[in-house]
């Protein structure tokens, strides 16, 4: 299943941290939702609790290091990242899209741990995302003119 490729942020200052995550999704427009999932054993499980405020960066097609980077377990990950602090939370710099979400909901399912999240304020950017399929990252490209939708 082809899917965004995004880095869920937490903390602020040197109190920070953040992961790769290749499964968020739209959940609702009213009141507006979204929902996602980390593996099991993912460090940043045990900074998610309900209420817990995350910063989300849906990374641009730019950004696959970005992503490989969040994925790397026992390295700082935003040492050689350029990010800023926007809402008390990591904003990671040129990114797709970036929100910032209130936790509501953590449910364990086989592996991972799903959850949903309100968002409390977002921005865009006119850039294309970053895409993971067939265990690799992947870049979309403009559809030719007049090909089917």
């Amino acid at each position: 299943m082809p899917t965004s490729v995004a880095v869920i942020t937490v903390g602020s200052g040197q109190n920070r941290y953040g992961a790769t995550v290749g499964s968020l999704n739209a959940l609702s427009l009213d009141p507006p939702l979204l929902m996602f999932a980390i593996k099991q054993g993912s460090g940043l499980l045990q900074r998610l609790t309900a209420g817990t405020t995350i910063g989300i960066n849906v990374l641009a097609d730019c950004q696959q290091i970005i992503a490989r980077r969040f994925a790397t377990p026992g390295i700082d990950r935003f040492a050689d990242t350029r990010w800023c602090e926007e809402h008390a939370l990591p904003r990671i710099d040129d990114t797709l899209v970036w929100m910032a979400a209130q936790v509501r909901d953590r449910l364990p399912l086989g592996d991972h741990v799903l959850f949903t999240a309100a968002i409390q304020h977002g921005e865009t950017e006119e850039r294309l995302p970053l895409m993971y399929w067939k265990r690799a990252f992947r870049q979309l490209g403009p559809l030719e003119s007049g090909a089917d939708p």
